[in-house]
């Protein structure tokens, strides 16, 4: 944990990457006639992007790749999507491509069911992903806290600072030093 970095997002930041998103998928010409989320991280963007590209269909596939923040799922685990992709021009949204791993078993599963053209867009890419989603706006190294995540996040950071020899007392405190707001949390911690 000592070693690990975050960055807090807060929903104006998601605003504007998602703004900037829309507009790489514009400038490229591809026009989706549906968005598939990835759920969970790719709800919040998913839908954004419907209002700033003009699409009424959204969907989503959950997939289930980690056990928290750190361990992975392996394989990852697909749930069906939610609508008829056949002969559609499909948008993949998540929020992350950390591996790549989720994002490329997504993207067959999708060709699988007869999509005319699959497309991946994500907020971030880690410079270590294998997969290079078709659209994305920032690389990042860090630990991104999105802000549909803060609690569980927080909460699971605090639990490995307290398993990694942090004293109760003080977790508060290493908390706030690694970013997270005050006012969180003391909402969020439970009582010491």
């Amino acid at each position: 944990m000592e070693n690990l970095r975050f960055l807090h997002l807060s929903w104006d930041d998601i605003q504007r990457l998602t703004e900037a998103l829309a507009e790489k998928i514009e400038t490229s010409g591809f026009e989706p006639d549906v968005i598939v989320a990835v759920s969970r991280g790719g709800f919040d963007p998913a839908r954004i992007l419907c209002d700033q590209l003009g699409v009424r269909r959204l969907a989503s596939v959950q997939v289930e790749a980690y056990d928290g923040m750190v361990k992975r799922l392996e394989p990852a685990v697909i749930l069906p999507v939610n609508d008829k992709l056949e002969g559609k021009n499909v948008l993949v949204v998540d929020d992350v491509s950390d591996s790549g791993a989720s994002l490329l078993k997504v993207k067959e599963y999708i060709e699988g069911k007869s999509a005319r053209e699959v497309r991946i867009a994500t907020l971030h890419i880690k410079p270590w992903s294998k997969y290079m989603p078709h659209y994305y706006v920032e690389s990042v190294d860090a630990w991104v806290v999105y802000p549909w995540e803060l609690k569980e996040c927080l909460l699971e950071v605090a639990e490995k600072m307290l398993a990694g020899g942090v004293k109760e007392n003080a977790v508060s405190g290493k908390l706030v030093e690694a970013g997270f707001k005050k006012r969180d949390v003391e909402r969020y911690m439970p009582r010491q």
